[in-house]
């Protein structure tokens, strides 16, 4: 084969992948899910977290709710970065309310299906204006990315699909203790109106390591929902198991297919 035959086909290549690229922007900016293939090397440790500005809704108060996700580009390596200058809020911060823990990126799905979606909104009042940012910052393995929060008709989220409802979810205490080596025992209730019956395989509650140092092992770390059509009523207990000592907080997660529901609880641990 020529040089100049591989030329062509090069960047015919690099050609298909920029128009992907750039049909998948498209794609995620009018909330759509699209398949994304993987054209770049694999790593499993040693990268860096990439900040995702989701989308805005609309409050009933008027206030708006800009979210963010992340995709961790290590398929092995779980990052911590703790508040700070490296992992920052602006305007309003550092904290806001975002993670501390990145979890690997899945190695099932879809690309929307790999990354952590929505996972936290940051409340921005009635006047914010298509001018002003909120821009959340991460420094991970020498690298920093930002995700920039604009108010623009194109970044506007749908919300909940036709009449379904976002899930309701409760926990059973939002302050607890351990003395090591005891793990945990953590309970969250879920009421659904079951309106998302067509995606109820991928529903359930999950429990989330959401700050704190080391690791947490959930045992177990999901409660699927129901297959039974019709309203939802589910009780998800699990086991916490933790490393080390420090202040955590875990999050559990309520999935009805189509939106999200999360409370959060915070473990002080000892020795």
């Amino acid at each position: 084969m020529s040089s100049l035959t591989q030329g062509v086909r090069a960047s015919r290549g690099r050609a298909a992948v920029a128009a992907a690229v750039a049909a998948a922007a498209v794609a995620v900016a009018a909330g759509q899910e699209i398949d994304i293939p993987d054209t770049q090397i694999q790593y499993n440790r040693g990268m860096h977290v990439a900040p995702i500005y989701e989308g805005w809704t609309r409050n009933a108060d008027g206030t708006y709710d800009v979210w963010f996700g992340y995709l961790n580009r290590n398929w092995e390596e779980m990052l911590h970065v703790p508040v700070g200058p490296d992992n920052r809020i602006e305007p309003g911060g550092p904290d806001r309310g975002q993670p501390t823990v990145f979890v690997p990126r899945r190695r099932f799905g879809r690309a929307v299906q790999r990354r952590e979606t929505m996972v936290f909104s940051v409340r921005m009042p009635g006047d914010w204006t298509p001018e002003e940012e909120v821009v959340w910052t991460v420094t991970a393995n020498g690298r920093t990315d930002r995700a920039i929060g604009l108010l623009l008709p194109i970044y506007e989220l749908p919300g909940p699909r036709g009449e379904n409802t976002p899930p309701q979810l409760a926990v059973d205490t939002t302050e607890a203790s351990v003395v090591l080596p005891a793990t945990l025992a953590l309970s969250a209730a879920a009421n659904d109106d079951g309106e998302m019956e067509s995606r109820r395989a991928a529903s359930g509650v999950r429990w989330v390591h959401y700050r704190g140092p080391g690791t947490v092992t959930f045992s177990p770390p999901r409660t699927p929902f129901p297959q039974e059509p019709g309203p939802v009523e589910v009780e998800s207990s699990t086991t916490a198991a933790f490393s080390e000592p420090g202040t955590f907080v875990l999050r559990a997660v309520a999935y009805d297919g189509d939106w999200y529901a999360s409370r959060n609880v915070t473990v002080t641990v000892t020795e």
